[in-house]
């Protein structure tokens, strides 16, 4: 059996070898871009089966749009900042919470955040080019560093200066162990079904007024006890019907259409309506835990109008905590409660709560405390179990607060009609999302509560005066630098522009050769253009002849003068200096050094006396840390080479030693931005090292960083922008639409709640409409019974042993056929078996017979000129296949073009190559060379129809059939030929007649070995060629055509003599073909058969077909004896008649 793991771990070192992915992005892409996203995972976890779903998906379109002539450049991301990698930190450090953390300290606690982000960088690389899945992972978007967070602080600035930032004093949804709000989107991510004790309460009346009496009783209802020790008001609707009742000896109101909450006899005593109620006071359920000091005091403990109170469910009549709701909040701001909090934000009751303080509120204990109080207190009139959603926090599992808290907004509720608007532009797979949960989610959509009370993430670029209040927005590094009270030295890197060297691939260092070219000089010119608006106070150069060229340019622009620094100059390649290219590459030296690995060529000395990078990163680094001390504070312009700009960019920034290869690739005349502090070190956006940084406010007084940092789905969902470091580099590439909007992504559908929510509201915010053009949600993968998968369960899938079992494209495979994308799928391994039983092992049986026949010739690839009926059958299936793929596939519908891969294989195998197989071992060498033509270019096309889905395994076919480009990925798309629907048609009718007629047999008994005389056809006559293939199939003698409306057939079962010696033929022939194959023999193993027999008619059945059986075994003789030294004997037992048969070469 083929190991189909094996073969794509032999592909996988083919494409890593040939760097066939980038060469996919170097050939000619006449239709321009397409635009896919890659949504980051964090690297601080290792991935599972679902990434494997997700990245199958993401995978399929753009290997598509590149064979149909686009340039898809798929760039690799890492989410980096946020609650998911602190919690892991946390957990590692063997602390917890906010007060642990910054005894620990915040400058540790955030190195150590930044270095566990890439714990499992290797498994999540390694998997993704397990699985096919092709992605620019050398130059991955890093959502912490420098020039991303440059970013976001820039759309930050945009959305202040629109209007769109505000800070608010409002309810949000808070993890008390986080010590963070959260936003609405992350929220909806945490909800599980509940079951919590709700209670009604009585609230006791204090007052006679109207027909209410003092000592009354005011019902409410609540499913979160602990908020009753803040309660300051009762809401009820002003024109809600109200009854005053009597049950069980005490007197109650509530509304009149909740009666059913009383349980037993009740009688109504008096009807009012809610504004009857209105200024009604009562006492306080817990005296003293609302402070009699706290402002608007005497306005509390009343009942007043409110437009959120339904009689939906409760008593018609709701307890208002407004530290703890957001309408209770909004409620109390607008008539002047008391606001105060009797929990702090760890959720623990505080001092005033006396019986509770320090306890956490939502512990269980706590919850029955309080219940038994009241209780005792005669203040419960009954509990009920209640089940309802509740909110969680989305990375630690904490139950929800909704809390009271000053936090930072974006007013998404503002651009409600622009979000709903720009949904309408997205085709959504499922189509139902769009109106749907998406919709829905943007209909009601909350402003973006974006600031986190945290320490690793993005550091809110907002400076507040300590004295005015005054707030300023800081929207990039160089403003920063510009306002800050501490001082920061910018270096302008910049490489040369294009010189002579370069064209001719020498390395040189020389001050005297090898000028800018005219397109150097105008690289150069119009780079210094755009540095004009720098400030820059100084420019230092190589000496170099190139470099020098560059740099009197821009001194002649800044009108400044040039220090030259031989530190700057090109890297020394010792004898590899001023030689050429053809001559570098034949010394034994060079070749050494290109095959070290990037460790080993960090020490190699170059061209045998040179330097080493090494030296190089010690030469960078003393000018650095020279220049800074001298010109500390100064905007400096470096004017260098590739190698030295990399070497500071690694020096500056920590840099690992495959970012400093890429970045020795940089531009001709590319700039590049560093901040240094005093000390020498780069500068570091991040907290503790950006709250050092104060800013002169315009009243006299200093303005202090706030200390929130962003919701890190704020860094993803701005991606599109910061993976650019938009607007400061690529601006006209993104605004030009190269690099946006998407046009493809494809993440879970928890993401309309995440990333695809956040990459809208950004958009939005900027302006620049919608993010994605075609988006595709993937359904939960569960295990095979349904089950949601986990540790404790025992039930997770290993997507490594599905791989290393069946192979990467048969899990691939599985899942885009499973069901629809949007679909839950049950994940069960034996369906990825089935995958490579139904699909790969047959397409593959189907190559082997091909190659046999086909004699090391490469398949063709023009389309075949046939006339024999089953050729131009397949020729135009394969036709309709390519077309509606090519039309599933423009739809984003998967599902429906990978099954007909499936159909595909299918027909081509058992009706095509099993009604061919006499044709390519046929005399009839015209006939069979078309065969043979046909099937080799059917393969080859299907190969790269089959490329998107199976990578591996159509290159593995692509291969084998000699296919005319280093790799199938390098195709392009197949394009369709005109269908012959008529061809078609009727094979559909022939097929049809078979599967009736072979239906008839097995009713009959009669096998298909065995032939019968005739086969009556009822309806529309077939032309002689298909009538042929009937005969063949069905093994009738003759077809009949009778005419009628309806289909049906007839079998003509008497069986003459000469029919059953037939019959007997085919089972002797297949007999001994079986025993052939079990032998192990091959076409070119002619054999000779003895057999032994009592049965007349095995006799005469080799008498008279002699030739027949030698032919249809590959046979040189047959004689009735024993053979001895046979290589296989067997006694059969053929429609009764015995005998035995024996092989041997």
């Amino acid at each position: 059996m083929i190991k189909f793991s094996e073969i794509e771990e032999k592909i996988l070192e083919f494409w890593e070898t040939e760097k066939i992915f980038k060469k996919t992005l170097k050939k000619d892409c006449p239709k321009g871009p397409f635009t896919f996203y890659e949504g980051p995972p964090t690297a601080n976890g290792k991935p599972g089966i679902h990434h494997v779903l997700a990245r199958a998906f993401k995978d399929l379109i753009p290997r598509y749009k590149t064979m149909q002539g686009y340039l898809v450049e798929r760039k690799a991301g890492w989410d980096t900042h946020g609650l998911p990698v602190e919690l892991q930190v946390e957990k590692t450090l063997e602390i917890s919470g906010k007060g642990e953390i910054e005894k620990y300290g915040i400058e540790e606690f955030n190195r150590q955040c930044r270095q566990s982000v890439w714990q499992y960088q290797a498994d999540w690389e390694k998997l993704t080019s397990r699985i096919g899945f092709w992605l620019d992972m050398d130059h991955p978007y890093v959502t912490y560093h420098k020039n991303y967070v440059e970013s976001l602080w820039w759309i930050f600035k945009e959305v202040a200066d629109q209007g769109l930032l505000y800070q608010g004093y409002k309810v949000v949804p808070h993890c008390p162990r986080c010590g963070t709000a959260l936003s609405s989107h992350e929220v909806a991510q945490g909800y599980k079904s509940v079951t919590e004790p709700s209670v009604y309460i009585k609230f006791k009346v204090t007052q006679d007024k109207g027909l209410i009496k003092s000592g009354d009783y005011i019902l409410s209802w609540t499913t979160t006890p602990w908020t009753l020790p803040g309660n300051v008001a009762l809401a009820v609707g002003e024109n809600f019907g109200y009854v005053r009742v009597k049950h069980n000896n005490d007197y109650y109101v509530l509304a009149k259409d909740r009666l059913e909450v009383l349980e037993g006899d009740y009688s109504i005593e008096a009807q009012l309506i809610g504004s009857d109620l209105l200024g009604l006071e009562y006492e306080p359920l817990f005296l003293g835990a609302i402070p009699e000091e706290t402002e608007n005091y005497h306005n509390g403990f009343k009942i007043y109008a409110a437009g959120f109170v339904t009689t939906d469910d409760g008593t018609g009549i709701v307890h208002t905590a407004v530290m703890y709701g957001e309408d209770d909040y909004l409620l109390g701001s607008e008539i002047g409660l008391p606001k105060y909090h009797t929990v702090d934000e760890s959720g623990y009751f505080n001092e005033t709560v006396k019986k509770w303080a320090g306890k956490f509120v939502k512990d269980d204990e706590v919850t029955k405390e309080i219940i038994k109080d009241l209780d005792s207190r005669g203040l419960l009139l009954r509990q009920a179990d209640y089940t309802h959603d509740y909110p969680f926090c989305w990375r630690c599992d904490t139950p929800l607060l909704y809390y009271a808290k000053d936090s930072w907004f974006f007013k998404m509720s503002e651009l409600r009609g622009r979000l709903m608007e720009e949904n309408q532009k997205i085709n959504w797979v499922p189509e139902h999302l769009k109106e749907g949960r998406f919709g829905e989610w943007l209909s009601q959509v909350k402003d973006w509560a974006i600031s986190r009370e945290r320490y690793w993430g993005t550091p809110l670029p907002i400076w507040r005066c300590e004295k005015c209040q005054e707030i300023k927005v800081i929207g990039s590094y160089d403003q920063l630098r510009e306002q800050s009270l501490e001082r920061l030295t910018k270096f302008v890197v910049m490489r040369h522009g294009q010189a002579e060297n370069n064209l001719a691939k020498t390395f040189s260092r020389a001050e005297d050769k090898w000028p800018l070219t005219d397109l150097g000089r105008q690289q150069t010119a119009e780079q210094v253009k755009r540095l004009k608006d720098q400030k820059i106070d100084l420019i230092i150069a190589s000496p170099v002849l190139r470099t020098r060229q560059t740099a009197e340019i821009a001194a002649k622009e800044l009108g400044l003068e040039v220090i030259y620094d031989q530190a700057l100059a090109e890297y020394d390649f010792g004898q590899w200096l001023e030689i050429s290219k053809e001559e570098r590459l034949n010394r034994p030296d060079y070749q050494d050094y290109r095959s070290k690995t990037l460790e080993e060529k960090f020490d190699y000395r170059l061209g045998k006396n040179g330097e080493t990078a090494r030296e190089i990163m010690d030469r960078a680094e003393k000018f650095l840390l020279k220049t800074n001390k001298e010109y500390f504070g100064k905007n400096i312009l470096l004017i260098t080479h590739a190698g030295i700009a990399a070497a500071v960019n690694r020096v500056l920034n920590q840099a690992n030693l495959e970012d400093y290869v890429n970045f020795e690739g940089v531009g001709y005349a590319a700039v590049v931005n560093e901040y240094l502090t005093e000390d020498g070190k780069s500068f570091d956006p991040h907290r503790p090292y950006i709250d050092r940084h104060k800013l002169k406010c315009q009243c006299g007084g200093q303005m202090t960083r706030v200390p929130e940092v962003a919701d890190c789905w704020f860094d993803s969902g701005s991606m599109p922008f910061a993976q650019h470091h938009y607007p400061f580099e690529n601006q006209e590439k993104v605004d030009a639409q190269d690099y946006y909007p998407a046009d493809f992504i494809s993440e879970a559908i928890d993401q309309t709640r995440g990333w695809f929510y956040t990459l809208l509201a950004v958009g939005t915010l900027l302006g620049k409409g919608t993010p994605y053009q075609n988006v595709i949600c993937l359904g939960h993968i569960n295990d095979a019974k349904g089950q949601k998968m986990s540790k404790s369960k025992g039930n997770i899938v290993d997507p490594w042993e599905v791989m290393n079992q069946w192979g990467a494209d048969a899990l691939r495979f599985h899942l885009y056929t499973m069901n629809q994308p949007g679909e839950t799928k049950n994940f069960d391994i034996k369906n990825v078996e089935s995958v490579v039983k139904k699909n790969f092992n047959l397409l593959f049986n189907v190559l082997s017979f091909y190659q046999t026949y086909a004699e090391d010739r490469p398949a063709s690839t023009d389309l075949p000129q046939v006339k024999h009926v089953l050729d131009e059958w397949i020729l135009a299936r394969l036709n309709q296949t390519a077309e509606k793929i090519t039309t599933y596939l423009n739809q984003y519908n998967l599902f429906s073009a990978a099954r007909l891969i499936t159909d595909f294989i299918d027909d081509l195998s058992t009706w095509y190559l099993r009604r061919s197989r006499d044709r390519f071992k046929s005399q009839d060498e015209k006939d069979k060379a078309q065969a043979i033509e046909t099937l080799g270019y059917v393969l080859l096309t299907l190969s790269k129809l089959m490329a998107p889905f199976t990578p591996f395994i159509a290159e593995e076919l692509y291969r084998r059939l000699k296919g005319p480009l280093q790799s199938v990925h390098l195709e392009t798309w197949p394009e369709t030929q005109t269908v012959n629907d008529q061809v078609l048609r009727e094979m559909a009718k022939a097929r049809k007649v078979v599967e009736l007629a072979l239906a008839q047999r097995d009713e009959t008994g009669f096998k298909v070995r065995q032939p019968l005389s005739k086969l009556t056809v009822m309806g529309e006559k077939l032309a002689g060629d298909l009538s042929e293939i009937i005969k063949d199939e069905v093994n009738v003698k003759e077809v009949e055509f009778v005419k009628a409306e309806e289909l049906s057939v007839g079998l003509d079962i008497v069986l003459t003599e000469e029919l059953k010696l037939e019959g007997l033929l085919r089972e002797l022939v297949r007999s001994i073909n079986q025993l052939r194959k079990e032998a192990g023999l091959t076409i070119n193993d002619s054999v000779v058969i003895g057999y032994q027999t009592d049965s007349e008619m095995v006799k005469k059945v080799v008498s008279d077909f002699k030739a027949e059986i030698l032919s249809g075994t590959i046979s040189a003789e047959i004689k009735p004896e024993k053979i001895t030294e046979n290589l296989i004997a067997k006694d059969l037992d053929l429609n009764g008649e015995k005998l035995w048969l024996a092989l041997k070469k």
